[in-house]
């Protein structure tokens, strides 16, 4: 498969695999990221290919866990872009089920290389008149993904970059998302996953 060796902007990319038709469907961020042309097909190969030797294996077992097990999914990886140097990156998703089986994953990929986490202070400090409402949507993240710190901030720093938005506004868009979905308490995480998303405008948000 040929592959393009455009460099990807860091910040999410999206992704859903349809786990009974066996289809992925990846925002363009996520296909710049492993060189994927526009008309090609993303695969679970494919996916893992990209995965840095020593870390493929444990990469696999996670995606089958994630399709064989409902609820919440967050791991960290490393991989090789498509224009070659290596990237680390988290995801963070949710694995919805149809009756007794799992029938979609939802999520998407944010790269937390150490070069981006060094704008991570400058950004908090420039949005301290805002701290409250950002450690909350941080707080959100963290206890709904299970994810550190740093990279709930890394989530909320990268919707504020890909979008010209300020890094208060994401984080007032997540707590009031939330409020205003009225989430039912035994599904929280469902609720912050599509509010993410939807804040984000990937079209496949609130599908399903």
């Amino acid at each position: 498969m040929p592959l393009h060796a455009a460099a990807p902007e860091p910040g999410a990319a999206h992704f859903q695999y349809d786990v009974i038709a066996d289809r992925w469907t990846w925002s363009p961020e996520l296909r710049a990221l492993h060189g994927l042309p526009a008309d090609a097909e993303p695969t679970t190969a494919l996916l893992l290919d990209h995965v840095v030797d020593g870390e493929r294996d444990t990469v696999a077992a996670r995606v089958q866990h994630a399709v064989a097990t409902p609820g919440a999914f967050s791991w960290t990886y490393r991989l090789t872009t498509a224009g070659g140097p290596q990237r680390t990156v988290v995801v963070v998703g949710r694995s919805e089920k149809a009756g007794d089986r799992v029938v979609r994953l939802l999520g998407f990929l944010v790269d937390i290389t150490e070069a981006v986490r060094e704008r991570t202070d400058a950004a908090v400090a420039a949005a301290s008149e805002h701290r409250a409402t950002i450690e909350q949507a941080k707080g959100a993240l963290m206890l709904g993904f299970g994810v550190e710190e740093d990279v709930a901030f890394e989530l909320l720093r990268s919707h504020s970059n890909q979008h010209n938005v300020k890094l208060s506004t994401v984080a007032y868009r997540v707590v009031s998302g939330l409020t205003e979905r009225g989430a039912p308490s035994d599904d929280p995480v469902r609720s912050l996953l599509d509010t993410l998303l939807s804040a984000e405008g990937f079209e496949g948000a609130s599908a399903g």
